[in-house]
């Protein structure tokens, strides 16, 4: 597997980030990874490991970003790229705050954390609703053939 963030640290370990893909869902870890972020924030943990929650954030909403993407592809023949972008966007803020975490006062810390944790909490909510239109549209659109018998 590749590593994926490419800012990290040589030598840093990805096994938890690699869990994200060994057979949970991705938005289950991605969530996950979002309140092991918070949760090293609150928890005054040290800044190396809100880095490594960070890395793994960033490993999983990659990930989930990745397959989103690929299947939006076999859907409907290409990713929209007003939403590819947006993936972009929250991939920018993640690795600019994982670069400047250690570096930042608390206070901007929280900002940050706090503009990127809506963006993800909407992104995921937006995923949940279009699965489950898709869903619906696919009940719709093929009705079970079911003879009449009388």
């Amino acid at each position: 597997m590749t590593t994926m963030n490419r800012s990290a640290p040589p030598g840093t370990d990805y096994s938890v980030g690699r869990h994200c893909l060994a057979g949970h869902g991705l938005r289950h870890e991605l969530v996950d990874a979002q309140v092991q972020v918070l949760s090293s924030y609150l928890d005054k943990s040290s800044p190396e490991q809100l880095v490594a929650a960070l890395d793994r954030l960033i490993f999983c909403c990659r990930a989930s970003f990745r397959e989103e993407e690929g299947l939006m592809a076999r859907l409907g023949g290409q990713t929209d790229p007003a939403h590819r972008e947006r993936h972009e966007t929250v991939m920018t803020q993640l690795q600019q705050l994982r670069l400047t975490a250690l570096n930042s006062d608390r206070g901007r810390l929280l900002a940050s954390l706090i503009l990127i944790d809506r963006e993800l909490i909407a992104h995921v909510a937006d995923a949940a609703r279009a699965q489950g239109n898709e869903s619906t549209s696919a009940l719709l659109s093929f009705p079970p053939q079911v003879e009449a018998h009388h």
